[in-house]
């Protein structure tokens, strides 16, 4: 899943989940339970951001960020949006988080400057794709390691794909799927402007 902020360069889509086990078929199922989140680790390609702290949210609420770091949810927010608002003089890193397999894994990353607040609108898209290399959830990843396929899940929460090693991944060819090239860059694909 990708989320909705601001498309500046600096804002970056993070791999929301991995898994190692695969069979003939594979099924990849979530929870639609947020959490948002703030660290004071840089955003930087490859680099893993730890979050410092984190609260469960709702759509349609704002996370209060304190002077201590502390996160407070509030009924006051943008419709259909996570928002978090920066109430110190701190630069952070924010973003939020969906539930996966019982933990809550990030989507994005953002710069929250000092008394700013961002507005992240989650999105009901999901990019699968293959690393030979090794890559933790949470890693920021700027472009695909190979090729992929993207899945718009905002008509059908169910869809059937299925890929092989030569030939890559195919589907019932609907406008739902879009495939995407090895090292394409995933920013526009999974940051998308309001």
């Amino acid at each position: 899943m990708g989320s909705r902020p601001s498309r500046a360069p600096w804002s970056a889509p993070r791999v929301w989940f991995t898994d190692l086990n695969f069979l003939n078929t594979t099924r990849v199922k979530w929870t639609e339970q947020y959490q948002a989140y703030i660290s004071t680790d840089q955003i930087i390609s490859n680099g893993v951001i730890d979050a410092s702290a984190n609260v469960d949210i709702n759509l349609g609420q704002t996370a209060n960020v304190d002077e201590d770091q502390n996160l407070t949810p509030v009924s006051e927010g943008t419709p259909l949006a996570i928002s978090i608002f920066n109430q110190s003089s701190m630069p952070l890193t924010a973003g939020i988080s969906q539930m996966n397999n019982g933990s809550a894994n990030p989507m994005c990353a953002i710069p929250l400057h000092g008394n700013m607040l961002d507005v992240v609108v989650p999105i009901e898209k999901v990019l699968l794709t293959f690393a030979s290399n090794t890559v933790n959830t949470g890693t920021v990843i700027y472009k695909a390691y190979a090729s992929g396929l993207l899945i718009d899940l905002t008509a059908d929460n169910t869809r059937a794909v299925s890929f092989d090693i030569n030939k890559g991944w195919a589907w019932d060819g609907g406008t739902w799927g879009v495939p995407v090239k090895a090292n394409e860059s995933l920013v526009p694909l999974l940051i998308e402007d309001a």
